[in-house]
């Protein structure tokens, strides 16, 4: 007679046995899916400038379809945009109102693209540091606190010596944020802990 225990091992071993099995099966399954004739694997494609059969002219490049807008409906010489005032020097002040709420979206904004180098305090002992990359400047120190608003704008956007630029993930009303926020603690001497009061707003917003 076939004991318990010898029972149990057998199904348990077949157990084991068929989760394998039904885990190679799914991973052909995929495999399968993704190299099917025709599919995602080998796609159809004109190189810039090529000829094409498809449309009649033979053009593969086509005209903007009409009535299509740029992605910023805003002109080029917005200084919301360029961080230039009129004469296309560096601009001194904001082009945006100051408020609590501006400053504290720049916090947040600050907090995920900022402190991993410039520290959560700002004074450039970010993570990054620890790994011998090249310590930034103190954004509470005097000389980034002698910059220009528009100066800061440029760096975020276009990036400086060892920091790349920031302008494709960071949009431009977000840096207008970040410099708020960092004025509120070259103001504070370091991260607020309460909301500003409309006199340090208006302070900020010179």
């Amino acid at each position: 007679m076939t004991s318990f225990l010898s029972y149990s091992g057998s199904k348990s071993h077949a157990l084991k046995a068929g989760l394998v099995w039904a885990i190679l099966l799914g991973g052909l399954l995929l495999l399968a899916g993704c190299q099917q004739t025709g599919n995602m694997e080998v796609q159809p494609y004109n190189r810039p400038l090529s000829q094409s059969d498809f449309f009649a002219d033979g053009r593969s490049a086509r005209n903007f379809v009409p009535g299509t807008v740029s992605q910023t409906d805003q002109k080029v010489d917005d200084p919301a945009l360029t961080g230039l005032d009129a004469n296309g020097q560096p601009r001194a002040g904001f082009p945006v109102p100051v408020t609590n709420d501006l400053v504290k979206r720049g916090q947040e904004r600050f907090n995920i693209y900022c402190v991993p180098c410039h520290g959560a305090s700002g004074h450039g002992d970010g993570r990054v540091v620890s790994f011998k990359f090249p310590k930034p400047p103190d954004l509470l120190g005097d000389e980034v606190k002698e910059l220009p608003n528009g100066k800061i704008f440029d760096v975020i956007t276009n990036g400086t010596g060892k920091m790349f630029p920031y302008g494709y993930r960071v949009k431009a009303p977000d840096r207008w944020a970040v410099i708020a926020y960092i004025r509120a603690m070259q103001l504070k001497n370091g991260p607020p802990t309460r909301d500003l009061t409309p006199e340090e707003l208006q302070q900020l917003g010179k």
